[in-house]
């Protein structure tokens, strides 16, 4: 049986006391939810949320529950490819291996439950989320959007901002960096007037987790290899067998992308906490909507860990395999949720010689258009603790000779600082040399603190 949400939902409530939280109590589509995640994140509490009755476009209770702040954690984003947090990105590297999809019969396929086409698709039934106060409207963030390579007829998966302008029509947002982009101009340059798109709303994480490989290949075989099996796919309604679906998602929505029709589209919360400011994308029709009959609504809550968590663990393994490739003592790879998650990279390393950390900055900012600032750190400071980086720079770097800038270079427009895509990035070089013998050494208690054990020493409750 393949894995989907309502499994590692299940999963969740079984094995993970605590991790999820259902909530019965009706919610607006509007800004409750989004500010519910917010009070949360603020209290350091990180669980995914089910939300049992949230109203829809149309004002009333959607037969959709929504599930949102799944990638909340690194804990259960290693959960679900069953690794651990340190190993994350090392076991999703490994896992990168692709595995071809299964085709299935469309009658033993959850996602073909519930069909609707033509005029009775009503993207309104759904529980959209409007999250902050600026937004457009309301926005699908939880969606995969797939469309397929014209020369080589691989699949790109893209988690992109998509506006609900209607109930059968989409505004879709893409950067003009991502492969999404690359494809859409390959049709609109050869005159073709639209291109089938699919959004796939809820599976397993690391359904997820694989649909944001950074390999240049059919993604839809990294996720199966990702996932540990085959992905199960069913012909869409819209375009049959050239154009198939997961069997096992949620929600599917079939649409034919525009390449010469647009419309206004932002302002929205973006990861970087900034909005993203307007401008015209493409339209999309939508031709049919599929689901499964008990199917959850999936929502990522954008400018949260639940945004910034997902992509992360494929950045770092990207970036890793990268230096990996031209520094071999490279150890690890950390994007920070306080650098957003994708605008600075924490990287450890044990030193053969002290131009390790400049190149190790340089091959580093040139393989992510996103990332700008890069912190490199010896094996002895722990990169997933901003105290201890930061510790690092102040005691072990001076900036005269371990900083580095590079004005010019290929940024995000979503950072506010930066003029339009052109970015200044830099590094700072936070290592001890890499003959050490006359630096200072790092205060540590005796071998004793090994066999501390608080409880010990302190009732349970007096020490939070």
């Amino acid at each position: 049986m393949e894995k989907d949400l309502h499994h590692f939902i299940q999963h969740l409530q079984e094995r993970r006391p605590g991790s999820l939280v259902r909530i019965s109590k009706e919610v607006d589509p509007v800004f409750e939810i989004p500010a519910i995640v917010t009070c949360m994140e603020n209290r350091k509490k990180h669980a995914a949320l089910i939300f049992d009755h949230v109203r829809n476009l149309k004002g009333e209770i959607s037969k959709l529950p929504v599930v949102v702040n799944l990638f909340g954690s690194r804990e259960r984003l290693a959960d679900a490819i069953d690794s651990t947090v340190p190993q994350l990105a090392f076991d999703y590297i490994a896992k990168e291996v692709p595995i071809p999809p299964v085709a299935v019969n469309r009658n033993s396929a959850p996602v073909k439950q519930v069909i609707q086409t033509g005029d009775a698709v009503d993207l309104f039934e759904l529980p959209v989320i409007t999250h902050n106060e600026m937004d457009l409207g309301p926005y699908l963030t939880a969606g995969s959007a797939w469309v397929k390579d014209p020369d080589n007829g691989w699949t790109n998966c893209a988690i992109i901002r998509i506006f609900v302008a209607s109930p059968n029509q989409l505004v879709v947002n893409f950067n003009a960096a991502r492969h999404m982009a690359h494809i859409f101009r390959k049709y609109k340059e050869r005159g073709i007037p639209s291109l089938p798109m699919v959004v796939v709303n809820g599976h397993h994480p690391a359904f997820y987790m694989g649909a944001q490989t950074k390999l240049l290949t059919d993604e839809i075989e990294i996720i199966g290899g990702v996932m540990g099996q085959g992905l199960e796919m069913v012909p869409s309604e819209t375009w049959g067998e050239k154009m198939m679906v997961p069997a096992n998602a949620e929600l599917v929505i079939e649409a034919e992308l525009s390449t010469q029709n647009y419309d206004l589209e932002a302002p929205f919360g973006e990861y970087t906490q900034y909005y993203g400011g307007q401008r015209m994308n493409p339209i999309a029709m939508v031709t049919a909507m599929t689901r499964k009959k008990n199917a959850y609504y999936l929502d990522i809550m954008p400018g949260r860990a639940d945004h910034m968590l997902l992509d992360a663990p494929q950045i770092e393994a990207y970036l890793y395999n990268r230096i990996k490739a031209v520094i071999p003592g490279v150890t690890g790879v950390h994007m920070p949720v306080s650098g957003t998650a994708r605008l600075h990279a924490y990287i450890q390393v044990k030193k053969a010689t002290d131009s390790d950390p400049r190149t190790i900055i340089a091959t580093a900012l040139s393989s992510d258009y996103r990332l700008k600032h890069v912190i490199v750190v010896d094996e002895d400071v722990d990169i997933y603790d901003d105290e201890q980086v930061l510790w690092a720079v102040a005691t072990r770097s001076q900036w005269d000779k371990d900083l580095i800038v590079i004005p010019g270079m290929l940024g995000t427009r979503l950072d506010p600082s930066g003029n339009d895509t052109a970015t200044t990035k830099g590094g700072i070089d936070a290592t001890k040399p890499a003959d050490d013998s006359s630096f200072a050494q790092r205060i540590k208690p005796g071998a004793i603190i090994d066999r501390i054990r608080l409880e010990e020493y302190f009732e349970p409750t007096s020490v939070s």
